[in-house]
């Protein structure tokens, strides 16, 4: 079975293949702890009656992402980030099923290792510099110098 390769973290700790590092745990704590709670970022019982009265409706049993589940889960499909005018937006909710929502989440709020969708756009396409700055009289390896 093949092992992954130490790495080195940002920080300069090296670490073993497969594990994270030391400061990327402790600031995966501090972000958690200093996350509101679900109901303090407007998931109350208000969310849960509309919520649950948004999926009984005929036109929002299934998930719309086409997969034929069962929805459970209402989707923002803007995300809302705290503004509470487009939280409770209904044209902006989506039948989603559980894992359709969590892996659209991950994928596009940057779950699981995922850029967000906004560093997503904002990054550049790799391009190669036309020539190297530097010629250390080396043919550079698949363009790379």
């Amino acid at each position: 079975m093949p092992m992954r390769a130490p790495w080195i973290c940002g920080c300069g700790h090296k670490i073993a293949g497969g594990q994270p590092c030391p400061c990327q745990r402790s600031n995966k704590i501090a972000v958690e702890k200093s996350r509101p709670s679900a109901r303090r970022r407007g998931y109350d019982a208000q969310w849960e009656r509309e919520s649950k009265a948004f999926l009984a409706q005929l036109e929002n049993r299934y998930c719309c992402c086409g997969c034929g589940k069962r929805a459970d889960v209402v989707h923002h499909h803007k995300s809302h980030r705290g503004d509470r005018s487009l939280f409770w937006d209904r044209a902006n909710w989506r039948p989603m099923a559980f894992a359709c929502h969590s892996a659209h989440t991950a994928k596009h709020d940057g779950g699981f290792g995922n850029p967000t969708q906004s560093n997503r756009v904002s990054q550049k396409p790799n391009t190669l510099p036309a020539q190297p700055e530097e010629s250390s009289g080396k043919e550079p390896f698949w363009g790379f110098a």
